[in-house]
Parts: structure tokens; sequence; C-alpha cells
């Protein structure tokens, strides 16, 4: 206790000066700050993410909402350009056909022609009929992408125009509930999502796909085996088997000189629509016509339809 007392009195004397270790203890945060500086972009890709874990752990929506222009927390680049090269806002944009009534009509008719191709093949009608709608439903998708690229349909998209939080929740009351689903307007979806089919849409065109390979490809979309509840799964199976073969001895046949480099390519074609989201499809095409209605009977009417 003494010497605590003694210690003190020493630095009120100025006996004992502790302005320069500060000092220095400032420069070496000043020069840490500054070679931080030099990662600003590397933190600006990770501020959304951790913005959203620190608005989460905050409490209610009502303070998000209240504070939401408030200052950000220290440590967080809040600046225009730190906007524009966060990844994470980009991904949250959201997009709309431009000229939806012209793309649902030229998407729908696209689907009628697949379904008529689809219901002329002999293994598809000799299937039961759960399992034919059971394929449909797991297909429909990819076949309709696939369909465009052959019919060279396009499309053009705006963003759209996002109501605050706030402003949804004051308007989410009876004059929403009292909309029918098709007058209910539909968000849009990712702008990642649209620009990854415009640009799939774009690298098929340029492979020059062949009417017998588009058929082979639909053979190999239609009959899928992962589909779930199938009775027939086995045949469908060995369908799924003969169309990949049958585009391999057309691609080995009719380009001897690339063989190999071509079905890699086709493959390649198979392998991104299935993995295509068919809510972006549907909210890409459809969704914007028929609202938050059934996109499904809207594409079972189609298939049914003579």
């Amino acid at each position: 206790m003494l010497w605590c007392c003694a210690f003190i009195l020493k630095i009120l004397t100025g006996r004992i000066f502790l302005v320069p270790q500060v000092w220095s203890i400032k420069k070496m945060i000043f020069a840490k700050s500054s070679h931080n500086q030099s990662g600003t972009v590397r933190g600006v890709m990770s501020c959304c993410e951790c913005r959203q874990r620190e608005d989460a752990a905050r409490g209610s929506i009502l303070y998000s909402i209240l504070n939401r222009g408030a200052q950000c927390p220290r440590g967080h680049l809040e600046t225009a350009t730190a906007q524009q090269l966060c990844s994470c806002a980009y991904k949250r944009k959201l997009v709309l056909i431009r000229a939806p009534g012209l793309v649902f009509k030229a998407a729908s008719e696209v689907l009628v022609k697949t379904f008529r191709f689809v219901k002329n093949v002999p293994c598809f009608r000799g299937l039961p009929t759960e399992d034919q709608l059971r394929l449909v439903r797991n297909s429909w998708a990819p076949l309709l992408v696939l369909g465009m690229v052959q019919d060279a349909v396009d499309f053009d998209t705006v963003e759209t125009q996002q109501p605050s939080l706030l402003h949804s929740i004051l308007t989410h009351s009876k004059e929403r509930q009292q909309r029918t689903p098709a007058e209910t307007q539909d968000p849009g979806v990712p702008v990642g999502d649209a620009e990854g089919i415009k640009m799939f849409l774009v690298r098929c065109r340029g492979l020059r796909i062949s009417v017998k390979e588009y058929a082979f490809l639909k053979g190999a979309i239609l009959f899928t085996p992962e589909v779930m509840d199938l009775e027939c799964r086995d045949y469908i199976q060995a369908l799924h088997r003969e169309a990949e073969r049958a585009l391999y001895e057309h691609v080995r046949t009719d380009h001897r000189g690339n063989k190999t480099g071509r079905f890699g390519r086709l493959r390649s074609v198979l392998n991104t629509l299935r993995c295509l989201d068919p809510e972006a499809v549907a909210g890409l095409f459809f969704r914007p016509v028929t609202g938050t209605g059934s996109v499904e009977e809207h594409v079972l009417a189609m298939f049914y339809e003579r």
C-alpha cells in the first residue's frame, strides 16, 4: 500500500513521465491502422455479414428499424465506395423481367412445345401416369431454359424498387390480405440467379447445339432416376443412361476431331441445367404475370394442353 502511494506521488510531482510511453503507443496504433487500410477491400467484403450478426444480437426488429440510419459501430467502413464493393449488398438486389407479358408468352410457348416433344417419346408414354407427372414436376424448369436456348428467346431485367421494412410492416394489413394471388406482385429474384441464366443462354448458343443434341439433352434431363417415389425407377435410370450414351455416340460420329471436348461441354450444359433453381426460373418468367399463385398448376395445365 505504501509503495503504491509513493508511486502515485512521484507521478503527481512530475518525477515519472508517462507521456513518451503513451506517445509511442499511439504511434504503434496509428501505424497498425495505416497498415490495415490497405486491407479495406477485404474488410468491405465481410462488412454486411458482420453487420447482420450484430443486428441479430441487438434485439427486436423495431429497434433495427428505428436505428437504420444511425451511425455504424466503430470499425465498419460506411461509405458509398464500401457499399459498391460489398458483395453482400449486390447479392441482395432483386430484379424483374423488363417486359413480363411478352416473356411470359414466349416462355409458355417454349414449354408447350417442349411438352409436345416429351409426350411423343414412346418410352415416356409407356410410364405410369404418376411417374410422368413426377418427372415433369422435376424437370420443367431446366427443360424450359434449354428450350429458350433452342428457340433463341432472350430477356432483359430491371432492378426492383424495394420498400423499406417499416413500410412493408405498416402496409401489411387488410388491403394486402384482400388481394388475389394474381394481384400480389412478386418481389423479384436475386440478380445473381437472373444473370446466371442469361450467361447460360449466351454460352449455350455459342456451342451451336444441333437438333439431335437437343433431343438427347432433353431426354437426359427428363429421365432423372433421383426423383422421389418413382414406381419404375430402374427403367427410368436405364432411359437416362441410354440418353447420355446416345449423346456420346452422336458426338463421336459427328465431331470426330474434337469428340472429347465437345462431349465434355455438353455434359457441362447438363450439369448446369440440373443445378437450376426452379423458384428462380418461376420468379423470372411466370410470377410477374401469375403473381404468387401456383406456378406448378400453370405448368401442368400446359402439359395437359393438346
